[in-house]
């Protein structure tokens, strides 16, 4: 549910075609059968996008204390940004940007479960701790708005996103502003598909396959 290209990209030359990060009508997706019966239309199935996608940009913005953090749900859930897709057969490619500032991101997916971790049982982030809070963190310049390395994939009802942006201990306020440019993408079932069309298509994993290593 999250790709993500390397922060290092920012600083080398190279050529990336928009399709390869940018779903476009006759873009490929399929969704892994690791996806529970609660989500039976999407698991284990191919899917093309039908149309051309919509995108929509939208921002969030919050003036946060130094040594502070906010909790941010990204799903249609009250209280949430509610940027979630609201019928099935619905992807949206969220590319997430942060303007710049001293502060550092958090994702989890769902709340309290921690995708940028370490094997070791004690190697989670942790705010409340002197080290471990910089563990697995996104900082502005990894996934600027100008050019974001970071895409969320949300589809009707799916595990929530909360992303947890951190002040830094150096600053008094700082003011955080996430940007998120959702690509909004109808899609349709591809019956039958060939080994070959899965292997090419996007891949969209269960957040239970991106944990436990």
């Amino acid at each position: 549910m999250i790709t993500e290209l390397s922060p290092l990209l920012h600083r080398v030359a190279t050529q990336v075609r928009q399709q390869d990060l940018v779903l476009q009508k006759e873009s490929w997706v399929y969704f892994t059968d690791k996806w529970t019966d609660t989500w039976k239309w999407a698991k284990g199935n191919l899917f093309r996008v039908a149309d051309e996608p919509i995108m929509v940009r939208y921002a969030a913005s919050y003036t946060l204390p130094g040594s502070d953090y906010k909790e941010i749900d990204l799903s249609n859930s009250t209280g949430g940004l509610q940027i979630y897709p609201e019928d099935e057969g619905i992807l949206y490619q969220i590319a997430l940007g942060m303007k710049p500032g001293r502060y550092m991101l958090q994702i989890d997916l769902p709340y309290g479960k921690y995708i940028y971790h370490l094997g070791y049982s004690g190697m989670y982030p942790d705010f409340a701790s002197a080290t471990k809070k910089y563990l697995g963190q996104k900082r502005p310049e990894d996934s600027p708005v100008e050019a974001p390395t970071l895409f969320l994939y949300a589809i009707k009802d799916g595990p929530a996103f909360f992303l947890k942006p951190y002040v830094l201990d150096d600053m008094a306020y700082e003011k955080v502003t996430l940007e998120f440019n959702i690509n909004k993408c109808r899609l349709e079932q591809i019956p039958s598909p060939s080994a070959e069309q899965i292997k090419n298509a996007r891949k969209i994993p269960y957040f239970t396959e991106m944990v436990g290593f």
